[in-house]
């Protein structure tokens, strides 16, 4: 970084020495067009005034006398306003000086035979004199008479292919302005990059767990706001895994607690298989209301972020907290539900699942269509109580993963003593050869079939959708068809039971 801003301080020091060399040769260009004008205008009065002498006299008889010629000169300097140090000068056709003003010492022995539009010559002291001569066709009597108009002046920058002092002044102040800020800068930066390492070294002796926190810099800097950043941070996950740290604890010990009543009722083979269910229904109400706790923690924390840094979005953030709140609530009212209710040895799997069915489209909002066949709606042992779970995992599966408009649902008698339960969706779909880590619904559903010893088909692949089908053969333990209601096939309660139902 410091080296950076070296580089970028000698970078500026090249932009303001070309900055100053054009600035120079710009104040060398506005001398010369100034030279160059206040010859020209002398040369034009002297044409004027030459317009009423004798023609036939010589240069000198010809030329206006000496104070006509101070006095355009003077007046020529008032309407030009050259340097003061600029002379005007009538030279002959040999170059000698005929006329000159102010008077004083001519610098120049000797001059060009042909003297340029603008010449820089040197005289005896090792100085230079910028030379400029007026156009001939400016004044064609004085051309026919030999005699030349020029502009004088030392010289004392570079132009023209000559050397001086302004140009060579920018750029000795370009250049130590130019190695004062690159100073200035690389000590600037090496104090910043010094702050900045000691942060790294205490974030890193944190990563390391060699420290619990970090010292917070001084200053304003921008060292010293990331340093209040990452001490914030690192309070805030302190914080977090502590409140972690307690509701796991919480939670083993409720998981304790079941778990024993569970020994105590394990004696009774004909209630085990009913406390194995409440347990895992518990479990599942505990992830769900640590899940929902957890949520509703990270919106306070946000909101509170929100409500320092950007009130704005505060209003969208308070929303999103009630829904997360009123979902949670909902999830934990159905686990609730569902421990004091089995639906499937109360009502028979077709009108449970008519329920869950019901239950999942007004959660979701997608298309759901049920259909149940009399026969198979009536199924209502312990297995038909594993069908049910099926499902419930197989529509968990939709609502997480397949992004599916449209979801059928069907339990079905085969005709002997086989039934058939199928869920299928227009969803993403997946390639079944490809490991999904991480993703144990499949897994369940493979093993709660295997537990009743049912088949289990899974069809999908990327874009067509997902279709998950279990057959089961149930023998005559299905109730007969009665008609009378209760989940065997009115359709009039709670789904459709014996024709297809459309649930939007």
């Amino acid at each position: 970084m410091a080296w950076f801003a070296v580089v970028l301080s000698l970078t500026i020091a090249l932009a303001l020495v070309a900055v100053g060399d054009y600035a120079a040769n710009s104040m060398l260009a506005q001398r010369d067009a100034t030279l160059k004008r206040f010859a020209g205008r002398v040369a034009v009065d002297v044409e004027r005034a030459l317009a009423t002498r004798d023609p036939a006299a010589t240069s000198m008889q010809a030329l206006p006398p000496m104070q006509q010629l101070a006095d355009i000169a003077d007046a020529a300097r008032e309407e030009v306003k050259p340097d003061r140090s600029a002379r005007i000068l009538l030279l002959d056709a040999r170059l000698g000086v005929l006329f000159m003003r102010p008077e004083g010492q001519w610098p120049l022995d000797d001059l060009p035979p042909v003297l340029p539009g603008v010449a820089l010559l040197p005289d005896d002291d090792g100085q230079r004199t910028v030379v400029v001569t007026a156009p001939r066709d400016a004044a064609p009597a004085l051309a026919a008479l030999g005699v030349h108009v020029a502009a004088v002046q030392p010289a004392e920058e570079r132009g023209h292919g000559g050397g001086g002092g302004l140009n060579e002044k920018l750029t000795a102040i370009s250049i130590l302005l130019s190695i004062t800020a690159a100073l200035v800068g690389a000590m600037f930066a090496r104090g910043l990059t010094r702050r900045l390492g000691a942060l790294t070294a205490q974030v890193l002796r944190v990563a390391r767990q060699e420290a619990e926190g970090i010292v917070e810099p001084n200053g304003r800097d921008e060292v010293a706001v990331l340093g209040r950043a990452f001490s914030r941070l690192l309070q805030a996950q302190r914080r977090e895994h502590e409140e972690l740290d307690r509701m796991t604890q919480e939670l083993e010990q409720r998981v304790q607690a079941r778990t024993r009543e569970v020994e105590r009722l394990a004696a009774d083979s004909r209630y085990a298989a009913v406390v194995r269910e409440r347990l895992r229904l518990a479990r599942d109400l505990h992830d769900t209301l640590a899940h929902s706790m957890m949520e509703m923690l990270v919106e306070v924390r946000t909101l509170r972020m929100l409500h320092a840094h950007d009130p704005q979005k505060l209003g969208a953030e308070l929303e999103r907290a009630e829904e997360v709140a009123r979902q949670g609530m909902k999830e934990a009212r159905e686990a609730v539900s569902q421990m004091r209710l089995n639906a499937v040895r109360d009502l028979g799997l077709g009108a449970a699942l008519a329920g869950a069915v019901n239950r999942f489209a007004e959660r979701t909002g997608l298309e759901v269509s049920f259909h149940a066949d009399p026969q198979a709606a009536t199924f209502a042992d312990t297995r038909a109580e594993t069908l049910f779970r099926i499902a419930e995992e197989a529509m968990r599966n939709v609502d997480r993963h397949a992004q599916a408009t449209h979801v059928d649902v069907a339990l079905t008698d085969l005709g002997d003593g086989t039934v058939e339960l199928s869920i299928v969706d227009d969803g993403l779909g997946f390639d079944l050869d490809e490991p999904h880590p991480g993703h144990f619904g499949l897994v369940g559903i493979g093993e709660q079939a295997q537990l009743v010893d049912a088949a289990l088909e899974l069809q999908s692949a990327p874009g067509a959708g997902t279709a998950v089908r279990v057959r089961l053969r149930v023998g005559p333990e299905m109730r007969p068809q009665n008609g009378n209601g209760n989940g065997s096939g009115n359709g009039n309660g709670n789904g459709a039971l014996g024709h297809p139902v459309h649930i939007p």
